[in-house]
């Protein structure tokens, strides 16, 4: 009778599952195997692994596979949802892909193959599983950050089709964007003005009280002094490059086309960020404290809650007392820098023997998507927030060199503390003179 669990490492592909299966101790059971990644290859691989259980007579089976896309999350779906297991339900380990990389460079040179780091990822579970906080699905958490996700993409491709119309657009007026009379070139007047007429230059001979009309119509009557407007927009026509006739006809339709997409994408975008609210009042009531900071609003918020998902995760094992010189349960602080380390922003140590690195550089490895949200949000606090607006003018003022993105990043890292106290004490955001 084996009192310890079996021990695990897929390779997960989109078509297959490459599996290593090692005694407790190290002693490789079964080198390689592989199996469709569907659910025919999934009772296949569990017929497997019961068979290996109850020949070694093991207590369980602990199972590991790198988080490389979403390919592995059905396939942890069913080991979860599945009580055919019995006794010997699995115990499931979501392992970083880039641990998995460094650690096999610990030994000599190997081929780069799904056989081979299927190996990799069992030896690594069976060595150090003790790191690693056990998997489970919490379906609330992974709808939130499907919905976050996905208004994270389409920004992005909103940026992407925007910065693709301006470089279109400055054929058809080469100084619009810089002298745009409207303030936002792509509000609803600018984008009325660009489809109504081809040719700008007919714009500098149209009678004033025409164009006065239409522009007036175009903005709902939200421009603050028409004649200044109506000067501005055809001083940047004179001072424009002229398109040629026959390429007029071309870019108009190109903008046209992509301003169609631009609009199919900000409602989209709306769409989703409707999602979101729904998903934050029905079931994570916490993060609606989040959404409430001034200047955050509900992507950030959502964004920041769903990538950092359930806090527990944070304070399960015990952290290192230096002072006391025992090991203690994790506080406040250490699920802190936890969620930091996790968003890859931290600065990690360099030292060796008597020399200390004074110059430490940003990690960056870790959750981009929620280092992204939290830049993003630290930008807005400094803009809105007085405490964290004081905190990025000093940081600011401490450099010469990459001034405002070493302030941002610097003030992105001290309200990961403001974001997890909150989500922990479920409570709202109280500015700081109204906590004096």
């Amino acid at each position: 009778m084996n009192n310890s669990p079996l021990q695990v490492g897929l390779d997960i592909s989109q078509k297959r599952l490459d599996m290593c299966v090692m005694q407790p101790n190290g002693a490789v059971l079964m080198n390689h195997r592989s199996f469709a990644n569907n659910r025919h290859g999934y009772e296949e691989l569990k017929h497997v692994l019961l068979e290996q259980i109850t020949a070694g007579g093991f207590t369980g089976v602990d199972i590991g596979a790198e988080s490389t896309g979403y390919y592995w999350l059905p396939l942890f779906l069913q080991l979860q949802a599945d009580e055919s297991w019995g006794s010997h339900e699995p115990t499931l380990y979501l392992l970083n892909s880039r641990q998995v990389y460094w650690f096999k460079k610990g030994y000599a040179p190997d081929d780069k193959t799904d056989a081979k780091d299927s190996f990799y990822v069992t030896e690594k579970l069976r060595t150090q599983r003790g790191k690693y906080h056990p998997w489970s699905a919490d379906g609330d958490w992974l709808r939130l950050r499907f919905y976050s996700r996905l208004r994270y993409h389409i920004g992005q491709a909103l940026t992407r089709e925007k910065n693709y119309f301006w470089s279109h657009m400055f054929l058809k007026c080469s100084d619009y964007r810089a002298n745009c009379p409207f303030g936002d070139g792509l509000g609803a007047t600018g984008r009325a003005l660009i489809r109504q007429y081809p040719d700008w230059q007919c714009l500098t001979q149209l009678p004033n009280d025409i164009l006065q009309d239409q522009l007036a119509d175009w903005s709902h009557n939200r421009l603050p002094n028409l004649e200044e407007t109506m000067r501005q927009l055809r001083q940047t026509i004179d001072t424009s490059y002229p398109l040629p006739t026959e390429l007029q006809m071309g870019v108009q339709s190109l903008l046209c086309m992509t301003l169609d997409h631009i609009a199919f994408l900000e409602k989209q975008a709306a769409q989703v960020e409707r999602c979101l609210e729904q998903e934050i009042d029905a079931y994570h009531p916490e993060v609606s404290h989040l959404v409430n900071i001034k200047g955050l609003g509900v992507v950030l918020a959502a964004g920041i809650a769903a990538e950092i998902g359930d806090l527990h995760r944070f304070f399960a094992g015990q952290e290192w007392d230096e002072r006391q010189n025992r090991f203690r349960p994790k506080n406040l602080r250490d699920v802190e820098d936890a969620v930091a380390k996790h968003a890859g922003l931290w600065w990690p140590r360099k030292s060796s023997g008597d020399f200390e690195g004074d110059e430490r550089r940003l990690s960056k490895k870790g959750n981009r998507f929620l280092r992204y949200y939290l830049v993003e949000a630290a930008d807005k606090l400094r803009q809105y927030q007085p405490e964290y607006q004081a905190y990025y003018e000093r940081k600011y003022r401490e450099t010469k060199k990459h001034q405002h993105k070493r302030a941002l990043v610097l003030t992105a890292r001290k309200s990961i503390g403001l974001f997890v106290g909150l989500l922990h004490r479920n409570e709202p955001y109280r500015p700081q003179e109204a906590r004096r």
